[in-house]
């Protein structure tokens, strides 16, 4: 069924969608030094969605990818604008390709994701709900409990599964300048940042 994704008419898409929309989310995490040796809390942020197709469901941060960031600062700026919380990038953790069918029923209709799976760390402050809904810590037992019982989106769980623990991605941030002619006569192209990330 997937296979035949790229048939789905236009007006059966998501948003019309023509190309994989590329999306930036994070597993939030926040650690609570253990007292006096014990072992330390680690709790991950989620979001509880106000609208759209996951409506009322937990789901991890994030949001689509503007035009000329970098992946750092798309990550931090969806924390920021959903969370209002203030986080550091610590890494990439997965690229997920993630290609959703059509069902009678559903509201999202065809869809399909290229996921940047990213880990930051919350800084001092406090998450607030902001327009795209309440957030709130769970820890790993909390979020297989939001599983089990339906409440959180199943590919953002598997995601939290798979990645937590796991080793940064490598990546590199690339950085060209056009230079000469625009538009349909040639120019020339210089490099102008190449940096291995992760």
């Amino acid at each position: 069924m997937v296979e035949h994704l790229a048939n789905t008419p236009t007006e059966n898409r998501w948003r019309s969608q023509m190309q994989p929309v590329p999306i930036v989310i994070s597993i939030i995490r926040r650690v609570k030094p253990g007292d006096e040796g014990g072992e330390d809390a680690v709790s991950y942020l989620l979001i509880k969605r106000k609208s759209g197709p996951y409506r009322d469901h937990w789901a991890l941060v994030g949001g689509k990818w503007d035009f000329g960031e970098s992946l750092s600062t798309a990550a931090i700026r969806e924390i920021r604008e959903e969370t209002g919380l203030v986080g550091t990038f610590s890494a990439l953790l997965g690229l997920v390709n993630e290609r959703v069918t059509l069902d009678d029923g559903g509201d999202l209709g065809a869809a399909h994701f290229l996921i940047f799976v990213c880990q930051v760390d919350a800084e001092i402050g406090e998450a607030r709900e902001q327009e795209e809904g309440a957030v709130a810590w769970f820890t790993g037992d909390d979020i297989d409990n939001l599983n089990a019982a339906g409440d959180i989106i199943p590919s953002d769980y598997a995601m939290i599964s798979q990645f937590v623990g796991q080793e940064n991605l490598p990546y590199v941030e690339v950085e060209m300048q056009s230079v000469g002619p625009g538009g349909d006569s040639p120019g020339s192209t210089r490099l102008t940042q190449f940096e291995l990330k992760g």
